[in-house]
Parts: structure tokens; C-alpha cells; sequence
């Protein structure tokens, strides 16, 4: 295969990834789901994003743990990192910090000041 080739492959493991990123993945159903082997698919991923296929999407399951937790800060941490896919609020903990620098409950503290601070400014305009 070309680049171009393994280049559609990663996308198409990502799409995958994206769309059932709160289920159990396991990466021979997903290569198996796009056409090719496993060991095919790890190698498209190293050569186009240096990274493993289990290491994108727990990039993509952090992402959307960070989303969630900015767009309903409420909610409790367990049922984010569960709705995300994740194993335990330790496990995501470490990893969120490591991505984004921040732990998870003072990242849910941030967020919450800021839903209080926007709804205080609603109801004084």
C-alpha cells in the first residue's frame, strides 16, 4: 500500500473510533470492520501518526471526556469517564493530566465556576 493508502485506513479507524469511542473496542473487530489485518492497521498508525491504533482512541475517549465535562460540569466525574469509555476515574485522571496538564476534579472546578459565572451574567442582562 501507498501512503495515501494507509493514510485512509488511519481515517477510517478514526471515524470508527469517534463513533464507538463509549463502547469496548477491540482493534481486530475494528481492522476487521475496515479491511485488513491488525497488524496492518498498527502499522498504518505508526508510519501516519506515530502512535498505536489503542493510543488514538484513548486520545479521542480524553477529548471527549474534556468536552464533556466543559459542556455539563455537574455531572459526576465517574459517570463522564464511564460515558467516555474509560476504565476507572484514576486511570483517566492520569492520562487527562498528562494530555491536557490538568487534573480532572480541578478541571471540573474550573468549569463549574465558569457555568456559575455565565449564569450569573444571564440574569444580570
Amino acid at each position: 500500500m501507498v501512503p495515501a493508502q494507509q493514510l485512509e485506513v488511519v481515517n477510517r479507524a478514526a471515524r470508527y473510533f469517534a463513533h464507538h469511542f463509549s463502547e469496548q473496542i477491540e482493534l481486530e473487530l475494528v481492522a476487521d470492520s475496515i479491511g485488513v489485518s491488525a497488524e496492518w492497521l498498527d502499522l498504518c498508525f505508526d508510519h501516519c501518526r506515530g502512535k498505536t491504533p489503542f493510543q488514538t482512541l484513548q486520545h479521542i475517549r480524553l477529548s471527549r471526556l474534556f468536552e464533556g465535562i466543559a459542556a455539563q460540569p455537574q455531572t459526576t466525574l465517574e459517570q463522564q469517564v464511564h460515558r467516555c469509555g474509560l476504565a476507572s476515574v484514576m486511570a483517566a485522571n492520569r492520562l487527562f493530566e498528562e494530555l491536557f496538564g490538568i487534573g480532572l476534579a480541578p478541571f471540573r472546578r474550573v468549569c463549574r465556576r465558569a457555568e456559575a459565572d455565565r449564569l450569573l451574567r444571564q440574569r444580570s442582562c
